[in-house]
């Protein structure tokens, strides 16, 4: 492109979903910083997250909205609550399908400028797809 920009999916909805399986699920927060400090809102905690792009998701580990989880596969696997249907499906899926799934995030990645290949390791080493 001539001005240097290039569109890319970001494979969001950039909404709020509660991704958690009530309010006894370690993945929710014990506060909900969208409230009032103070307030009742505040100290019920929070299920309800803002739906993370996908585009870069292999260059910004750990992964889920806190952080804690340093696998794809451990991510996927603790969605619930609105996204229980999505993880139940990719549950259905074999070993080698589900592999590819992950595969496919990892490989959602944003390049260091002058990359020269469009799959690259986490050194910057061109890396053969599909693997």
């Amino acid at each position: 492109p001539q001005d240097g920009m290039v569109l890319v999916p970001a494979f969001t909805d950039l909404k709020l979903h509660d991704i958690t399986s009530g309010p006894d699920d370690p993945n929710a927060e014990p506060l909900d910083m969208n409230q009032p400090l103070g307030s009742l809102g505040f100290f019920a905690g929070n299920r309800r997250f803002l739906t993370r792009k996908l585009w870069g998701v292999a260059n910004e580990p750990p992964y889920f909205h806190h952080g804690l989880f340093t696998t794809m596969r451990e991510a996927v696997l603790a969605h619930d609550g609105e996204a229980l249907e999505q993880r139940q499906h990719f549950e259905k899926l074999s070993v080698d399908e589900q592999a590819t799934v992950i595969e496919f995030l990892k490989s959602l990645q944003v390049l260091p400028p002058g990359t020269k290949d469009l799959i690259i390791d986490e050194n910057g080493h061109a890396r053969p797809w599909p693997p």
